[in-house]
């Protein structure tokens, strides 16, 4: 299955195209994606049996299973060029929410955690943040994690904090597990 899901660009545009909507005619995938609807049928078809995609009437609609989920973050990790990303003040970088557990669709935000030593300067926190917003395509919300935020975090919130813990996936250096 996964040979033939990345075998070709167009596939791959494909790909990106119908795992962010909730439905997918060929048309309109043809016609936004620059690919030709033989190609675009087929591919879909193909999706549809592999469990990525059900059919209905005309069009496809978006699978909610686990499938789904590991190739969207194995997709959102490849359009994060994170070996690109370096400010001194940072130790760690991450990502947490939708884009971490696959559930992201194309109006999803993208959740990002910094992990720091102490508060950086505005000017540095809206430097990355406009890197991985032009990197992902998509608004981004930064979160900056020193010890004292984790420890109020975990006094605060909880739910909040194990999920931070549970759900983020590291991108760069040094995770969080052992802050606050």
């Amino acid at each position: 299955m996964l040979s033939d899901l990345f075998k070709s660009e167009e596939r791959i545009k494909i790909l990106y195209y119908t795992l962010y909507r909730k439905e997918a005619s060929v048309s309109r995938t043809a016609k936004d994606t620059g690919t030709n609807k033989g190609l675009v049928s087929r591919y879909l078809e193909m999706m549809s049996r592999s469990g990525l995609l059900l059919r209905k009437n005309r069009s496809y609609c978006l699978a909610e299973n686990h499938k789904v989920r590991a190739v969207k973050i194995l997709l959102n990790l490849e359009k994060l060029k994170t070996d690109t990303i370096k400010f001194p003040w940072m130790s760690g970088l991450g990502i947490f929410g939708s884009w971490a557990i696959g559930t992201n669709m194309i109006e999803s935000d993208l959740d990002v955690w910094v992990r720091a030593d102490s508060y950086p300067p505005e000017l540095e926190i809206a430097k990355l943040q406009n890197a991985i917003k032009k990197m992902a395509g998509c608004e981004t919300n930064i979160v900056v994690l020193t010890p004292q935020k984790m420890k109020e975090i975990r006094e605060k919130d909880l739910p909040f904090y194990n999920s931070l813990l549970r759900e983020s996936i590291v991108l760069v250096g040094e995770n969080i597990e052992w802050m606050g």
